[in-house]
Protein backbone atom coordinates (compact mmCIF):
# COMPACT_ATOMS: atom_id res chain seq x y z
CA UNK A 1 0.00 0.00 0.00
CA UNK A 2 1.20 3.48 -0.81
CA UNK A 3 2.77 5.35 2.09
CA UNK A 4 1.12 8.45 3.56
CA UNK A 5 -2.12 7.90 1.68
CA UNK A 6 -3.98 9.93 4.33
CA UNK A 7 -1.83 12.92 3.41
CA UNK A 8 -2.38 12.37 -0.31
CA UNK A 9 -6.15 11.86 0.02
CA UNK A 10 -7.86 15.21 0.29
CA UNK A 11 -11.16 16.45 1.66
CA UNK A 12 -12.39 17.04 -1.91
CA UNK A 13 -12.08 13.28 -2.54
CA UNK A 14 -14.53 12.37 0.21
CA UNK A 15 -16.85 15.33 0.87
CA UNK A 16 -20.47 15.72 -0.22
CA UNK A 17 -20.51 18.52 -2.77
CA UNK A 18 -24.23 19.31 -3.04
CA UNK A 19 -24.76 20.89 0.36
CA UNK A 20 -28.17 21.71 1.77
CA UNK A 21 -28.10 24.94 3.77
CA UNK A 22 -30.30 27.62 5.34
CA UNK A 23 -29.86 31.38 5.32
CA UNK A 24 -30.21 34.12 7.88
CA UNK A 25 -32.59 35.48 8.95
CA UNK A 26 -34.72 32.41 9.52
CA UNK A 27 -36.78 30.49 12.07
CA UNK A 28 -36.86 27.19 13.93
CA UNK A 29 -39.76 25.90 11.83
CA UNK A 30 -37.93 26.59 8.57
CA UNK A 31 -34.87 24.70 9.80
CA UNK A 32 -37.07 21.80 10.90
CA UNK A 33 -38.74 21.75 7.49
CA UNK A 34 -35.37 21.59 5.70
CA UNK A 35 -34.02 18.86 8.00
CA UNK A 36 -37.14 16.75 7.57
CA UNK A 37 -37.49 17.20 3.82
CA UNK A 38 -33.91 16.17 3.21
CA UNK A 39 -33.72 13.62 6.06
CA UNK A 40 -30.59 15.14 7.58
CA UNK A 41 -29.69 16.21 11.10
CA UNK A 42 -27.65 19.37 10.52
CA UNK A 43 -27.29 22.20 8.03
CA UNK A 44 -24.76 24.99 7.56
CA UNK A 45 -26.08 28.53 8.01
CA UNK A 46 -25.18 31.22 5.46
CA UNK A 47 -25.52 34.97 5.50
CA UNK A 48 -24.98 36.84 2.23
CA UNK A 49 -23.36 33.69 0.85
CA UNK A 50 -20.86 33.36 3.70
CA UNK A 51 -20.81 30.55 6.26
CA UNK A 52 -21.66 31.94 9.69
CA UNK A 53 -22.78 28.87 11.62
CA UNK A 54 -24.20 25.38 11.73
CA UNK A 55 -27.47 24.24 13.28
CA UNK A 56 -28.38 20.71 14.34
CA UNK A 57 -31.45 19.04 15.75
CA UNK A 58 -29.61 18.95 19.06
CA UNK A 59 -29.23 22.74 18.96
CA UNK A 60 -32.98 23.07 18.51
CA UNK A 61 -33.63 20.78 21.46
CA UNK A 62 -31.31 22.70 23.75
CA UNK A 63 -33.30 25.90 23.27
CA UNK A 64 -36.89 24.79 22.92
CA UNK A 65 -38.26 28.28 23.60
CA UNK A 66 -36.06 30.06 21.04
CA UNK A 67 -37.39 30.67 17.54
CA UNK A 68 -34.72 32.74 15.76
CA UNK A 69 -32.08 30.80 13.86
CA UNK A 70 -29.36 33.32 14.75
CA UNK A 71 -29.79 32.38 18.42
CA UNK A 72 -30.16 28.65 17.78
CA UNK A 73 -27.11 28.00 15.63
CA UNK A 74 -23.53 27.37 16.68
CA UNK A 75 -21.51 30.31 15.41
CA UNK A 76 -18.14 30.10 13.68
CA UNK A 77 -17.94 26.29 13.36
CA UNK A 78 -14.64 24.57 12.70
CA UNK A 79 -14.15 24.21 8.96
CA UNK A 80 -11.76 22.53 6.57
CA UNK A 81 -10.67 23.27 2.99
CA UNK A 82 -11.02 20.96 -0.02
CA UNK A 83 -7.22 20.77 -0.18
CA UNK A 84 -6.83 19.70 3.46
CA UNK A 85 -5.66 16.15 4.06
CA UNK A 86 -7.93 13.44 5.40
CA UNK A 87 -5.38 12.97 8.17
CA UNK A 88 -6.19 16.48 9.39
CA UNK A 89 -9.92 15.73 9.28
CA UNK A 90 -9.47 12.60 11.38
CA UNK A 91 -7.51 14.56 13.97
CA UNK A 92 -10.33 17.11 14.22
CA UNK A 93 -13.03 14.44 14.59
CA UNK A 94 -11.06 12.58 17.27
CA UNK A 95 -10.52 15.72 19.33
CA UNK A 96 -14.13 16.92 19.18
CA UNK A 97 -17.57 15.45 19.92
CA UNK A 98 -19.16 16.52 16.63
CA UNK A 99 -19.46 14.25 13.58
CA UNK A 100 -19.56 16.70 10.65
CA UNK A 101 -17.46 19.48 9.14
CA UNK A 102 -18.34 22.24 6.65
CA UNK A 103 -15.87 22.55 3.78
CA UNK A 104 -15.03 26.14 2.79
CA UNK A 105 -12.93 27.58 -0.02
CA UNK A 106 -12.24 31.32 -0.39
CA UNK A 107 -15.03 32.02 2.07
CA UNK A 108 -17.59 29.97 0.13
CA UNK A 109 -19.25 26.79 1.36
CA UNK A 110 -18.36 24.04 -1.13
CA UNK A 111 -18.97 20.80 0.74
CA UNK A 112 -19.82 18.85 3.88
CA UNK A 113 -17.92 15.94 5.43
CA UNK A 114 -19.09 13.42 8.06
CA UNK A 115 -17.64 10.49 9.99
CA UNK A 116 -19.90 8.20 7.95
CA UNK A 117 -18.30 9.57 4.76
CA UNK A 118 -14.91 8.44 6.06
CA UNK A 119 -16.26 4.97 6.90
CA UNK A 120 -17.62 4.72 3.35
CA UNK A 121 -14.21 5.67 1.97
CA UNK A 122 -12.50 3.05 4.14
CA UNK A 123 -15.03 0.48 2.86
CA UNK A 124 -14.00 1.29 -0.72
CA UNK A 125 -10.32 0.75 0.04
CA UNK A 126 -8.41 -2.46 0.69
CA UNK A 127 -6.90 -1.79 4.09
CA UNK A 128 -5.68 -5.13 5.41
CA UNK A 129 -4.94 -4.00 8.97
CA UNK A 130 -6.85 -6.04 11.54
CA UNK A 131 -9.72 -4.59 13.56
CA UNK A 132 -8.24 -5.97 16.78
CA UNK A 133 -6.01 -2.89 16.87
CA UNK A 134 -9.00 -0.52 16.74
CA UNK A 135 -11.62 -2.20 18.90
CA UNK A 136 -12.77 -1.31 22.40
CA UNK A 137 -12.84 -4.19 24.91
CA UNK A 138 -15.62 -2.76 27.10
CA UNK A 139 -19.02 -3.81 25.75
CA UNK A 140 -22.45 -3.56 27.35
CA UNK A 141 -24.74 -6.44 26.31
CA UNK A 142 -28.40 -7.19 27.06
CA UNK A 143 -30.39 -10.42 27.34
CA UNK A 144 -32.89 -10.96 24.53
CA UNK A 145 -35.73 -11.12 27.07
CA UNK A 146 -34.87 -7.77 28.63
CA UNK A 147 -37.80 -5.35 28.29
CA UNK A 148 -37.04 -2.66 25.73
CA UNK A 149 -37.63 0.14 28.25
CA UNK A 150 -35.09 -1.46 30.63
CA UNK A 151 -32.67 -1.84 27.73
CA UNK A 152 -33.10 1.87 27.04
CA UNK A 153 -32.21 2.66 30.63
CA UNK A 154 -29.14 0.42 30.45
CA UNK A 155 -28.01 2.24 27.30
CA UNK A 156 -28.61 5.62 28.90
CA UNK A 157 -26.65 4.79 32.04
CA UNK A 158 -23.77 3.22 30.13
CA UNK A 159 -23.72 5.84 27.33
CA UNK A 160 -23.97 2.99 24.83
CA UNK A 161 -25.16 3.71 21.29
CA UNK A 162 -25.41 0.02 20.39
CA UNK A 163 -25.79 -3.10 22.53
CA UNK A 164 -25.28 -6.69 21.36
CA UNK A 165 -28.22 -8.91 22.33
CA UNK A 166 -27.48 -12.33 23.85
CA UNK A 167 -29.74 -15.35 24.26
CA UNK A 168 -29.85 -17.68 27.27
CA UNK A 169 -26.75 -19.46 25.96
CA UNK A 170 -24.84 -16.16 25.87
CA UNK A 171 -24.76 -16.26 22.07
CA UNK A 172 -25.10 -13.16 19.92
CA UNK A 173 -28.57 -13.15 18.39
CA UNK A 174 -29.11 -9.49 17.50
CA UNK A 175 -28.26 -5.85 17.92
CA UNK A 176 -30.20 -3.02 19.48
CA UNK A 177 -29.28 0.60 18.86
CA UNK A 178 -30.78 3.99 19.53
CA UNK A 179 -32.66 3.95 16.23
CA UNK A 180 -34.68 1.00 17.49
CA UNK A 181 -35.26 2.79 20.77
CA UNK A 182 -36.97 5.71 19.11
CA UNK A 183 -39.84 4.70 16.89
CA UNK A 184 -41.42 7.38 14.77
CA UNK A 185 -44.42 7.62 17.07
CA UNK A 186 -42.20 8.19 20.10
CA UNK A 187 -40.27 10.90 18.29
CA UNK A 188 -43.47 12.66 17.34
CA UNK A 189 -44.72 12.50 20.91
CA UNK A 190 -41.41 13.85 22.16
CA UNK A 191 -41.44 16.72 19.68
CA UNK A 192 -44.96 17.62 20.73
CA UNK A 193 -44.16 17.47 24.43
CA UNK A 194 -41.11 19.71 24.10
CA UNK A 195 -42.94 22.14 21.82
CA UNK A 196 -40.17 21.47 19.33
CA UNK A 197 -42.24 22.89 16.50
CA UNK A 198 -45.65 24.40 16.01
CA UNK A 199 -45.93 22.55 12.72
CA UNK A 200 -48.39 19.67 12.62
CA UNK A 201 -46.68 18.18 9.58
CA UNK A 202 -44.54 15.65 11.40
CA UNK A 203 -45.45 12.45 9.58
CA UNK A 204 -42.30 11.98 7.52
CA UNK A 205 -39.85 9.27 8.53
CA UNK A 206 -36.65 10.54 10.08
CA UNK A 207 -33.32 9.15 8.97
CA UNK A 208 -31.13 7.63 11.69
CA UNK A 209 -28.62 10.45 11.36
CA UNK A 210 -31.42 12.73 12.49
CA UNK A 211 -32.76 10.43 15.18
CA UNK A 212 -29.32 10.20 16.80
CA UNK A 213 -29.49 13.77 18.03
CA UNK A 214 -32.81 13.18 19.82
CA UNK A 215 -31.55 10.42 22.02
CA UNK A 216 -29.85 12.19 24.92
CA UNK A 217 -32.66 14.66 25.49
CA UNK A 218 -35.36 12.02 25.03
CA UNK A 219 -33.81 9.68 27.57
CA UNK A 220 -33.43 12.56 30.02
CA UNK A 221 -37.19 13.06 29.88
CA UNK A 222 -38.35 9.47 30.01
CA UNK A 223 -37.57 5.95 28.89
CA UNK A 224 -40.80 4.73 30.41
CA UNK A 225 -42.54 5.48 27.13
CA UNK A 226 -40.58 2.70 25.47
CA UNK A 227 -42.43 -0.60 25.00
CA UNK A 228 -42.06 -3.16 27.77
CA UNK A 229 -41.95 -6.08 25.38
CA UNK A 230 -38.74 -8.10 25.19
CA UNK A 231 -35.93 -6.58 23.14
CA UNK A 232 -35.92 -9.69 20.90
CA UNK A 233 -39.10 -8.33 19.31
CA UNK A 234 -37.29 -5.18 18.15
CA UNK A 235 -33.64 -6.11 17.60
CA UNK A 236 -31.77 -6.07 14.30
CA UNK A 237 -30.21 -9.20 12.87
CA UNK A 238 -26.75 -9.87 14.30
CA UNK A 239 -23.75 -8.35 12.55
CA UNK A 240 -20.20 -8.92 13.70
CA UNK A 241 -16.53 -9.17 12.76
CA UNK A 242 -13.56 -11.10 14.13
CA UNK A 243 -10.29 -9.68 15.49
CA UNK A 244 -8.52 -10.69 12.28
CA UNK A 245 -11.15 -9.10 10.02
CA UNK A 246 -9.65 -6.40 7.84
CA UNK A 247 -10.51 -2.78 8.55
CA UNK A 248 -12.05 -2.30 5.10
CA UNK A 249 -14.25 -5.39 5.42
CA UNK A 250 -15.36 -4.16 8.85
CA UNK A 251 -16.30 -0.79 7.35
CA UNK A 252 -18.31 -2.54 4.63
CA UNK A 253 -20.22 -4.51 7.26
CA UNK A 254 -21.02 -1.32 9.16
CA UNK A 255 -22.33 0.38 6.01
CA UNK A 256 -24.26 -2.69 4.86
CA UNK A 257 -26.00 -3.02 8.23
CA UNK A 258 -26.43 0.74 8.74
CA UNK A 259 -24.66 0.76 12.10
CA UNK A 260 -21.91 2.94 13.54
CA UNK A 261 -20.58 0.26 15.92
CA UNK A 262 -20.13 -3.48 15.37
CA UNK A 263 -19.37 -6.31 17.86
CA UNK A 264 -16.18 -8.38 17.63
CA UNK A 265 -16.36 -12.15 18.28
CA UNK A 266 -13.52 -14.44 19.35
CA UNK A 267 -12.76 -17.94 18.03
CA UNK A 268 -15.52 -19.37 20.24
CA UNK A 269 -18.04 -16.83 18.92
CA UNK A 270 -18.10 -14.98 22.23
CA UNK A 271 -18.13 -11.19 22.24
CA UNK A 272 -14.68 -9.84 23.00
CA UNK A 273 -15.02 -6.21 21.95
CA UNK A 274 -16.69 -3.65 19.77
CA UNK A 275 -15.49 -1.46 16.91
CA UNK A 276 -16.75 2.13 16.92
CA UNK A 277 -16.68 4.32 13.84
CA UNK A 278 -14.50 7.00 15.43
CA UNK A 279 -12.11 4.29 16.52
CA UNK A 280 -11.94 2.82 13.03
CA UNK A 281 -11.15 6.10 11.26
CA UNK A 282 -7.87 6.22 13.22
CA UNK A 283 -6.51 3.89 10.55
CA UNK A 284 -6.52 6.83 8.14
CA UNK A 285 -3.82 8.48 10.27
CA UNK A 286 -1.58 5.48 9.83
CA UNK A 287 -1.66 4.58 6.15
Amino acid sequence: MQDNISEIMKVRDVMTKNVIYVELPNTRDKVLEVLKNHKISAVPVLKSGKLVGIVTIKDLLKKVEEDQLALLMTENPITVKPSDSIKKVVEIFLKNPFRRLPVVERGKLVGFLTVRDLIKKIAEMEIEKHVKDYMCHQVVCVWDRTPLNVCGEIMRLSSSELCPVLDSNAKLVGLVDEKIMLTESLIEEFIEKTQYSSSSDIDDAWSWDGIRDHVIKFFEISVLKLPKKAVKNFMKNPAYVYPQTSVSKCAREMIRNDIDHIPVLDAMDRICGIVKDKGLIKVLQEI
